[in-house]
């Protein structure tokens, strides 16, 4: 059982949630991956999309974390490159409406998570908190990115514990899509269906099964 949930950012500026399914199949399939890599779902501004069953142990954190968190991805815009750790010509204004839509699905998800599991907004760390106790390997996000928008994991928390305290349904306010990505061992329809319905239960009103 998930016992909290770790936020990242996949520092891969223009790959969305959905690439990376064919994109880790494929670096597969030719043997090009060179490090276990896989987290639980990845979000970006207009979907949600799980690769791993919640309650399966990922490989996101580079620590013991791994064992008891859920790791998301919060896929970065396209338009800017990397040098180490700095996002180099990344531009705040015209990203502004990306971040804030990618935010909110995160957010989103986590309340539905939190809902399912028995969590609270305490529970949710990024990846740098997470090196900071101990459980995660050395990385700075996702704080190398929120605060270019005014944000921080304090923040997130915050919305996320507001969300929770309203009682509100993640997907209320509006339209959102759920993704249930099967992959492998793990194509199983029952399973699919019960994800599903808990899904549904959550808010996210128009999730579906997608096959592969």
């Amino acid at each position: 059982i998930p016992k909290g949930i770790m936020i990242h950012s996949t520092a891969t500026p223009g790959i969305m949630a959905k690439m990376w399914f064919e994109r880790w199949n494929k670096s597969f399939e030719k043997k090009e991956i060179q490090r276990q890599v896989c987290v639980h779902a990845f979000v970006d501004d207009l979907e949600i999309w799980q690769y791993l069953p919640w309650d399966h142990r990922g490989w996101h954190a580079g620590g013991s974390a791994n064992n008891t968190h859920i790791g998301i991805e919060i896929c970065e815009p396209s338009g800017f490159s990397y040098s180490g750790s700095k996002m180099i010509g990344y531009d705040i204004k015209s990203n502004e409406r990306y971040f804030n839509e990618a935010l909110k699905n995160a957010i989103s998800l986590c309340v539905y998570l939190c809902k399912i599991y028995n969590l609270t907004e305490k529970d949710i760390i990024g990846h740098y908190e997470g090196y900071q106790r101990g459980i995660a390997s050395n990385h700075g996000d996702p704080k190398n990115w929120f605060p270019k928008h005014g944000k921080s994991m304090d923040t997130f928390r915050a919305d996320v514990k507001k969300l929770l305290s309203e009682g509100a349904k993640p997907a209320e306010s509006e339209k959102k899509k759920y993704y249930r990505v099967q992959i492998g061992a793990y194509s199983v329809k029952a399973n699919a269906e019960a994800q599903l319905a808990k899904a549904k239960k959550a808010g996210f009103t128009e999730a579906y099964i997608k096959y592969y």
